[in-house]
């Protein structure tokens, strides 16, 4: 069995071409197999009692292991390694454990799930002898305590996701997660609200998500959530915080009218523009509302940018499918240079009963591959025409 210094060190060569950065790391660490089933979802029961596994995990940064499988015997000791890396720089503690303070240092950005992100370090001696890690330590550390009970307070946790700054990684998004997961959903909410109107965007945007959070369970007053965030839309100034601002309004407001979303329907990033895109669905879920939906939705249709415009041909296909814009704009989308607005009129035409368009995209789904969005589009277009020629 390694010990703690030598864990993270392995000789030169060992495990370095098969496989992900996570799966390479655990098989030269020895628990490549056990490491493999659980991501696999096929996690042996026996391997639920090797505490080294689950060290290894908190000393290499391995989330999902630590987050699938968390033993509670081996909770504390995992929370002192994983805590030990907060405050060190993880290429300099590589460099030290190798030995080597001039050791080459690789960076990369690996998925921890279908949403987020970390970074891969890898460091490489001289002689050739490798270590790694993945810079997960403040999400694992945020998880753990959660489920020990002893979680941080909404501003340290607010504080750990501003370490790196990066919306996209684990670190930030448990902490969201954690935030949103406080017992009191008012306390919450309104000290998101505050946070809301700082002056740093970074921290206005950690706020906006847990408020945008916490607004699929209406949670914890939708009278008040949408006078705070009606003003906050009117003022916010960063589309990365705006982009959530809107989710939530959306989500609170529900079916109706909703002129403060479609006031953003012009915004200079493409970002905002297809959140709101996506989020006029709402407007065509009432029938008073759809003449405002459905025009707003063919200006998008019409974005110079290819992601807004299928966005729109999406939510104007499965919401107001016979109405004259969807017709349009699938006609119009049939010939887009942007290959996702022709995938989204590929399905349209194989609702209407195209059979030709529908054998496109299949073909498409298959070059992307099994499980993909195309893919799922395929499935989804077959039935569709199934449907059409039967009735």
């Amino acid at each position: 069995m390694t010990t703690v210094e030598d864990r993270l060190v392995h000789p030169p060569g060992s495990a370095v071409t098969e496989g992900s950065a996570l799966v390479r790391a655990a098989a030269a660490a020895g628990h490549g197999t056990r490491v493999r089933e659980l991501l696999d979802d096929g996690w042996a029961g026996s391997a639920r009692a090797e505490v080294e596994l689950m060290l290894w995990a908190a000393d290499y940064g391995a989330f999902q292991v630590i987050h699938n499988r968390l033993d509670e015997n081996t909770a504390e000791p995992m929370l002192r390694i994983a805590r030990g890396w907060v405050a060190v720089d993880p290429t300099a503690e590589l460099r030290r454990r190798l030995g080597d303070a001039h050791a080459a240092a690789h960076r990369q950005t690996v998925p921890v799930d279908d949403y987020d992100h970390t970074e891969c370090i890898r460091v490489t001696a001289a002689d050739g002898r490798w270590a790694e890690v993945q810079t997960a330590h403040l999400a694992i550390v945020t998880y753990i305590e959660e489920r020990l009970g002893v979680g941080a307070s909404r501003d340290e946790l607010m504080a750990r996701a501003l370490v790196d700054r990066d919306p996209d990684a684990i670190n930030w998004s448990q902490s969201v997660f954690s935030v949103k997961e406080r017992p009191n959903a008012t306390a919450t909410f309104r000290w998101a609200a505050d946070v809301l109107v700082a002056p740093d965007p970074d921290a206005r945007r950690f706020a906006a998500e847990v408020v945008h959070s916490l607004s699929f369970d209406q949670a914890p007053s939708r009278a008040e959530a949408l006078a705070t965030l009606r003003s906050r839309l009117a003022a916010e100034p960063e589309a990365g915080v705006l982009v959530s601002l809107i989710g939530a309004f959306a989500e609170y407001h529900g079916p109706g009218k909703v002129p403060e979303i479609v006031a953003h329907a012009e915004h200079p990033d493409p970002s905002v523009r297809r959140r709101v895109a996506g989020e006029l669905c709402i407007a065509l879920m009432e029938p008073g509302s759809v003449p405002e939906g459905t025009a707003a939705l063919a200006r998008l249709g019409g974005d110079r940018d290819g992601w807004v415009r299928a966005t729109a041909l999406r939510v104007l296909r499965d919401h107001v499918f016979d109405h004259p814009v969807t017709r349009d704009l699938i006609a119009a989308g049939r010939d887009d240079p942007d290959p996702r607005v022709r995938a989204e009129a590929l399905a349209g035409l194989a609702r209407s009963g195209d059979t030709a368009a529908c054998a496109e995209l299949r073909r498409l789904g298959n070059e992307a591959g099994e499980g993909s969005p195309l893919a799922m589009m395929a499935d989804a277009a077959e039935g569709w025409l199934h449907r059409a020629k039967a009735g």
